[in-house]
């Protein structure tokens, strides 16, 4: 009897096996999906901001130590792209947008907005390695990043001449499809 008992409480390896598996494969899409790697490949399929917001009044801190404020940044389109160096996805796309920034330098202009960094020297080390020449700011606490309604990282802004926010992209966005994105809403 005693026998018979242990065998009916022992689960079977391949349950086991089963239940584990169903495990990472949950933990796996959780964490693809985190890193921004999910979003659908059709630019602005479900992310395009249906009303203009203004963004008058809002603070920069630039890496150098200066202040401006997107009013300085009036008469050119803008792209602002929220990235950090503990984002793997911002990562991936950094020499993309760096190529895009190159290709439309003198019609639109490009900020990189450094979020709730850990180490500033990693972010600085970050530029250094993926080749960043245009400007960038610092949001140490989210607030714009809170602001341009950003839910994931890394999220990309698209900012008409007047100052109005046209357009968002959440999830990672290559070369080809920025600068898709780019002639679309800036009609260029």
């Amino acid at each position: 009897m005693s026998r018979m008992s242990e065998e009916k409480r022992q689960t079977p390896a391949w349950l086991i096996g089963l239940i584990l598996a169903v495990v990472l494969f949950a933990i796996g899409l959780l964490v693809f999906s985190a890193l921004g790697f999910g979003d659908d490949p059709v630019i602005g399929a479900g992310q395009s901001v249906t009303e203009t917001a203004d963004t008058d009044g809002l603070v920069l801190s630039y890496f150098d130590g200066s202040v401006g404020s997107f009013e300085d940044l009036r008469g050119q389109p803008v792209v602002v792209n929220f990235w950090a160096s503990w984002c793997p996805a911002c990562i991936a796309e950094m020499p993309d947008l760096e190529r895009v920034h190159t290709m439309f330098e003198g019609e639109v202009q490009f900020v990189g907005a450094n979020i709730q960094e850990v180490s500033r020297s990693d972010a600085n080390a970050l530029v250094i390695e993926t080749g960043i020449t245009y400007p960038l700011i610092e949001d140490p606490t989210g607030e714009l990043f809170a602001f341009f309604g950003g839910i994931s990282m890394p999220t990309t802004v698209f900012i008409d001449a007047a100052g109005n926010i046209v357009d968002t992209h959440s999830g990672v966005i290559f070369k080809d499809d920025l600068e898709v994105k780019i002639r679309e809403v800036f009609g260029l």
